[in-house]
């Protein structure tokens, strides 16, 4: 989708009516629009959304008080908001009416333009959702203003969504939803039997675990994301207490115990799996030892005795009764009993099949002991890294009490509060992590349970014709369901791989500071060290990141455009709609920020105040704008002293007017 222009009619702050025309060409393809704080940038972005979904953003006051108030006065009742853009190289005309009386086909319309003429489109909700889908449209809407709601812990739920929306997994989620009750539907269906008091105990037995699976899932899924929040607000106090003279060096030394901490922790961990990887491999020898010991020693001693191999060859033997004569000279004619007598060590010789067998035991023995007797040297390393590893995990949990005790210690009582309140969120952490394991511990054990659960219910149906069809609809259901889970978990890990790389390349490009971008799994977004240290974020670079997320998203439907999975939806190339994305940063951020932006989308609608402008904002910028213009306040009243004036490409412009006939917004393109 490419936006052309929109226009609003008595919509809000603007009496009458009021157009703009937006950029779409590719190299300046920056739509700049100036506005003071209350005078309309928020009501704009919010016009879009309200014409083509008739939703608007939460923060949106007054979402149903649409007209315009002078406009009600002087008597017109009703308000609209058309938006022209171009999609799949048609034209559309979006056009939604508000206010009183105002319902049916005129409530929303779409009509395609072509040369001229113009026709109506046929269920215009449908149509538009193919164009931009309602639930991802909020996404390319950043509102700068509250970056922290957009990457807070209320709002992950939302973000998953709408990468979900932009894969357009719905088909899919609705399959396996599906697929879940046609599961349950033939497992309860089937028919009764000599049996059916079992079959009905195990079919409830599964349908109870599948119920404890999914909730102890949603559980697990809600504790890791508030761990994530629990970890940003200790890495906040951190940085907190690394910038007081007093507790500095005091948290220089923590920070350096808990990076030996965890490196300890990692070498035990290591040595750990070694031991464990010991019993796997050596146990064997170890067991085997009296065996081994004993074969080694018996064929040791048969071969001494000539017993093995035998003393004479099977080759030999055969040799004799071709050539029909003994090595005694004896003459071995057909039916003798000589010949009989030779032909009958045929029996117990030994053949080149029978020494190379021997000869492979004796090596396989062989090896076995070797290796018993190299085994308890690994084990004794190993032991001794895992106890060496232990040492230093305690001494380093020895230091950090210590730090922490000295650190309450100091006559600072914000400082002692900081680090009381530090501790109380590290046994936090520690008790969700400990429920996170008792949590994926139970669904393993429950999906256990289940699998063998459907397994004895097979069994014990597998003689009754009519209800075996029934576990095998239900096997067939949960086969599918499965493998549509597990393909959807790959697309949104892929999804989450692509967002990673893109947030990291926007950062890259705006960020001063050396750290680097960590996402968990549930979407929580943190920066971190190069050695993995949580960092806290400032107010800027909260709004930095929900900036940089946006863009990701932005670029990752546009990505999945050309998308060949015939069961996900492709993605879509949609505007980049900014409302107040510079308000937090500082000058050295909204420059580098303002360089980057134009890279963001195909298309950028960017809306500034004069604060926000500044720092070089836009002079960054001006090589990429084509479309500039600047709201307006109109007043009825009569103004005190001379209005503020701004300057735009050389031209004053007043961006407040009193003695008007209105009070509200007018639209003014900047020349």
């Amino acid at each position: 989708m490419l936006l052309e222009e929109i226009t609003l009619k008595d919509f809000r702050c603007f009496n009458g009516e009021h157009r703009i025309e937006f950029s779409t060409d590719e190299e300046r393809n920056v739509t700049l629009i100036h506005a003071e704080n209350g005078v309309g940038k928020t009501t704009l972005l919010n016009a879009m959304l309200w014409c083509f979904y008739g939703v608007t953003t939460a923060k949106f006051e007054r979402k149903f008080d649409l007209v315009n108030h002078d406009a009600v006065t002087e008597g017109r009742r009703e308000c609209f908001v058309e938006v022209v853009f171009e999609h799949g190289d048609n034209r559309y005309r979006a056009r939604r009416y508000g206010g009183q009386g105002v319902h049916g086909d005129r409530l929303f319309s779409i009509m395609r333009i072509d040369e001229g003429h113009s026709g109506s489109i046929d269920a215009p909700e449908t149509f538009i959702n193919t164009v931009i889908p309602k639930t991802m449209a909020g996404h390319f809407l950043f509102d700068g203003e509250h970056a922290e709601v957009f990457l807070g812990e209320d709002n992950r739920g939302g973000i998953r969504r709408a990468v979900q929306d932009i894969l357009g997994c719905n088909l899919i989620d609705t399959a396996i939803g599906d697929l879940e009750e046609a599961a349950t539907y033939y497992r309860r269906q089937m028919p009764k039997s000599k049996a059916s008091a079992s079959v009905d105990a195990l079919a409830q037995a599964i349908e109870d675990l599948d119920g404890q699976i999914t909730t102890a899932k949603a559980a697990h899924e809600q504790l890791k994301g508030q761990t994530a929040t629990v970890e940003q607000q200790i890495a906040d106090i951190d940085g907190k207490l690394r910038d007081s003279t007093a507790a500095k060096a005091l948290q220089e030394s923590r920070e350096r115990t808990e990076r030996e901490h965890t490196r300890a922790v990692k070498r035990a961990a290591d040595a750990q799996d070694e031991v464990v990887k010991w019993l796997g491999d050596n146990g064997r020898f170890l067991v085997s030892t009296r065996i081994t010991e004993t074969t080694l020693d018996n064929l040791d001693t048969q071969e001494i005795k000539g017993k093995l191999p035998s003393p004479y060859n099977e080759e030999f033997v055969q040799d004799l009764l071709d050539l029909r004569m003994c090595i005694c000279g004896t003459e071995l004619c057909d039916g003798s009993t000589e010949r009989a007598l030779v032909a009958s060590l045929l029996t117990k010789a030994a053949n080149h099949v029978l020494r190379s067998r021997l000869s492979g035991v004796k090596a396989v023995l062989n090896n076995m002991k070797s290796q018993r007797l190299r085994a308890p040297g690994l084990l004794d390393a190993a032991n001794k890294r895992l106890a060496a590893a232990r040492e230093d995990i305690s001494a380093a949990e020895t230091q950090l009490g210590e730090i922490s005790s000295r650190l309450e210690g100091i006559d600072f009582g914000e400082i002692a509060e900081r680090e009381r309140r530090r501790n109380e969120l590290k046994s936090q952490l520690t008790s969700m992590n400990q429920r996170i394991g008792a949590f994926a511990d139970n669904i393993r054990r429950s999906e256990a349970q289940k699998t063998q659960k459907e397994q004895e219910l097979r069994k014990l149906v597998e003689t009754d014709d009519e209800a075996r069809i029934f576990v095998q609809r239900n096997a067939l259901c949960e086969a599918l369901r499965a493998r549509l889970e597990k393909e959807l978990a790959e697309e949104e890990d892929e999804a989450r791989r692509m967002l990673r790389q893109q947030i990291s390349k926007v950062l890259g490009s705006t960020t001063r500071k050396q750290f680097r971008l960590k996402m968990t799994d549930e979407y929580a977004v943190s920066l971190v060290n190069e050695e993995g240290t949580l960092l806290p974020k400032s107010s800027g670079e909260n709004q930095l990141l929900g900036l940089a997320f946006t863009a990701a998203l932005v670029e990752f439907a546009r990505l999945r455009q050309n998308a060949a999975d015939h069961r996900l939806l492709r993605g879509t190339v949609a505007p980049l709609v900014l409302d107040s994305p510079f308000g937090q940063l500082d000058d050295s951020y909204r420059r580098t920020t303002a360089e980057h932006i134009p890279r963001m989308a195909r298309q950028v609608v960017l809306m500034v105040s004069g604060s926000q402008a500044k720092g070089g904002a836009v002079d960054a910028l001006v090589d990429r704008v084509e479309k500039e213009y600047v709201l307006i306040r109109t007043n009825k009243g009569a103004g005190k002293g001379p209005g503020e004036v701004r300057q735009f490409r050389g031209r004053d412009y007043q961006t407040a007017l009193f003695d008007q006939q209105a009070d509200g917004t007018m639209i003014v393109e900047v020349a």
